[in-house]
């Protein structure tokens, strides 16, 4: 994944209700934040230019629908949700917190709809920030307003070119009305700016094309933020901005464990987990009530409270550890789980939602083999050995496995009252086209084969014994790195795997930065696989602080045109 354009739209300010003012845009731009944004990527030539391995390119990054309501919340002082009803985002890599979040005509009228909506909201909510005492004058006011909530908006201060153009759009709001109206129509425009709406990677504006530059320090505030909470940066942070300390890899890494500290913090790495994990569609799951009775929406419902709050537990009392993610043995979950699972003892159970700490049975162990995830990876009607084994192969191992040929049907087997879903498989990828990649995927898929597409654990199939007899093989399908015999055995043995634990610095920097690893991350990803997080049950947060504390964390190269 290589950094993209941010697709701007530069027409004229349409401020409802309001003339047009010529200074302004929708989507306010500053040169750099051009320069980037048509410049898109790549080192195109000049003399001057760094080498492309240097550093990742510089870049604009479009907030989510989940950061953009942060934001909005940091500047109001209160919770809103208004991005949710923007367009769906998509996922690259797995992850939808990418650099290529685009913004189509149907995102700019709803980025219009909501501005309005939260400057009606913020002119009630920030009222005290545009009263004027007595002895001050009007613009006096609007300044000091201006550059207060201008801040929050941008995450850094108001230039004074933003605040010469705000403010003439807050005495044209005023005009026949009051400083309530005016600072509605500020507000208006803070929400539809491309500095609300883009995270800039720019470094300063006297930097030449072509150079490694040094983000800014309200740049590296932002990176540390977002990352680590979803959200713009606190008081905190943006004070450390405005100090310059941020330059310092010690300071960065204390905000970011400060940071890590939040109940912010805890759900963006349990976001982390959900989408490295590919459980992000659990909550839309469905299967065949003929074959599986026990399914149903509540019961779907139950496998994400699970999933939730073992992903919660993992971040809270381990840090994060990957190796408690899949070596745990122990889960959290409500009545209807408890008894699938066995008919297992609950304790600690949480009156509000009735979720408690169970110990799972030998043939479970982490978030491996809970019912989430065996259902997420099986078919509507029965398991799925190539959806599991590629699941373990990709997201875990970091491996690519290819699409299968275009003239090969990718419909699985039809069920048999006489074959074990191993057998027809078994047959069905026997084909020569698609040996070379299944001698890899089959013996990882079919080793979990002990859980239907439920997830319920299982020794007998279609009045057969199951065979869940697995292998871990390499990449080139003739070494055999591990065998096991069961969910349970292969997170077992993922728990120990230099390959898995090589794989989620990588995920987290896909996660974390937007985007693939860049040639300039050697350095860095050496120090996250080698560092505490290596040496201490693979905990997220010290890939997490290797990450903040790298020069990859602060160093972009602009374009050479």
């Amino acid at each position: 994944m290589q950094s993209a354009c941010a697709p701007v739209v530069c027409q004229a300010a349409r401020v409802r209700g309001m003339p047009d003012i010529m200074p302004l845009r929708r989507f306010y731009l500053s040169s750099a934040l051009v320069l980037s944004a048509s410049a898109c990527t790549g080192n195109i030539g000049g003399q001057d230019a760094a080498p492309e391995s240097a550093a990742a390119p510089a870049r604009v990054r479009r907030l989510t629908r989940d950061e953009y309501n942060k934001s909005a919340s940091a500047v109001l002082g209160t919770p809103v949700d208004v991005a949710q009803g923007f367009a769906a985002e998509d996922t690259i890599l797995g992850f939808s917190t990418h650099e290529r979040l685009q913004v189509t005509s149907l995102l700019a009228d709803q980025i219009d709809t909501a501005a309005v909506t939260l400057a009606e909201q913020g002119k009630s909510q920030l009222s005290d920030l545009y009263a004027c005492p007595s002895g001050k004058t009007q613009d006096d006011c609007a300044r000091s307003f201006i550059q207060r909530v201008g801040e929050r908006a941008f995450r850094r201060p108001v230039t004074a070119e933003e605040e010469t153009d705000l403010l003439a759009l807050f005495n044209q709001g005023k005009q026949g009305g009051t400083m309530e109206t005016g600072a509605e129509l500020v507000l208006q425009a803070l929400f539809s700016s491309a500095s609300f709406l883009y995270r800039t990677e720019l470094g300063p504006d006297t930097a030449r094309k072509g150079q490694v530059v040094e983000l800014t320090s309200y740049e590296v505030a932002s990176e540390l933020s977002f990352m680590i909470t979803g959200g713009p940066p606190d008081a905190t942070l943006l004070s450390a901005a405005k100090a310059g300390t941020l330059s310092s890899p010690d300071e960065r890494e204390a905000q970011a464990r400060r940071l890590l500290k939040t109940p912010a913090a805890q759900l963006k790495l349990r976001q982390f987990f959900i989408e490295w994990l590919g459980l992000g569609g659990l909550a839309k799951v469905n299967k065949n009530n003929l074959v599986y009775p026990e399914y149903s929406v509540d019961f779907r419902d139950s496998m994400v409270r699970e999933r939730d709050a073992f992903i919660d537990s993992i971040v809270k009392d381990h840090s994060g550890s990957v190796e408690e993610l899949l070596g745990a043995n122990y889960s959290f979950v409500d009545e209807t789980l408890a008894n699938f699972y066995g008919g297992l003892e609950r304790t600690n159970v949480d009156d509000d939602t009735g979720l408690g700490r169970v110990t799972l049975p030998p043939e479970r162990l982490g978030i491996l083999t809970q019912a989430g995830t065996m259902s997420t990876y099986a078919h509507f009607d029965s398991s799925s050995p190539i959806k599991r084994g590629k699941f373990v192969l990709t997201r875990m191992l970091c491996r690519t496995v290819p699409a299968p040929p275009a003239n090969v049907s990718t419909i699985p087997p039809a069920l048999s009252e006489n074959a074990t879903t191993r057998e027809r498989f078994a047959a069905h990828t026997n084909n020569p086209n698609c040996a070379g990649c299944h001698k890899i995927i089959d013996p990882m898929g079919f080793g979990m084969e002990d859980f239907d597409g439920l997830g319920q654990h299982r020794t007998e199939e279609s009045g057969k014994t199951v065979d869940s007899s697995g292998a871990v093989m390499a990449a080139d399908g003739t070494t055999n790195l591990g065998s096991f015999n069961g969910g349970a055995q292969l997170a077992r043995y993922l728990t120990k795997s230099e390959e898995l634990a090589n794989c989620v610095p990588l995920q987290f920097v896909r996660y974390a930065m937007g985007r693939d690893q860049h040639a300039s991350d050697a350095e860095l990803l050496a120090a996250m696989r080698s560092g505490p997080y290596r040496t201490d049950h693979l905990k997220i947060t010290e890939a997490l602080v290797s990450l903040v504390r790298s020069a990859s964390f602060t160093q972009r190269r602009l374009p050479t045109r």
